[in-house]
């Protein structure tokens, strides 16, 4: 399970705040220096939204949820690079 992708809801004294990290941003910030040039600056991922009621916080997270946490780990991801360097290590004990 990735800690990357999460969501937050914290409840503001008039409503609520809802704070997700979007897909896009993360997508350019990890392309960042993997060519010959200059490196493109990082940009905050995180995005705040403000509902004033948990009917409104209700429709943002059902319209938005499968974005702000996808389902499918990918290859160069933390997780999966270990989870392959483990399962190398125990196939060399054997």
């Amino acid at each position: 399970m990735s800690y990357d992708c999460c969501v937050r809801i914290e409840r503001l004294a008039n409503g609520y705040t809802v704070c997700v990290k979007d897909p896009a941003i993360v997508k350019a910030n990890n392309k960042r220096g993997n060519g010959d040039g200059p490196c493109a600056p990082y940009k905050d991922p995180e995005r705040p939204y403000a509902f004033k009621t948990i009917t409104e916080v209700n429709a943002f997270l059902s319209k938005n949820l499968d974005k702000a946490l996808p389902a499918i780990v990918t290859e160069d991801s933390f997780e999966t690079s270990f989870d392959k360097a483990a399962a190398a290590a125990s196939k060399d004990k054997d």
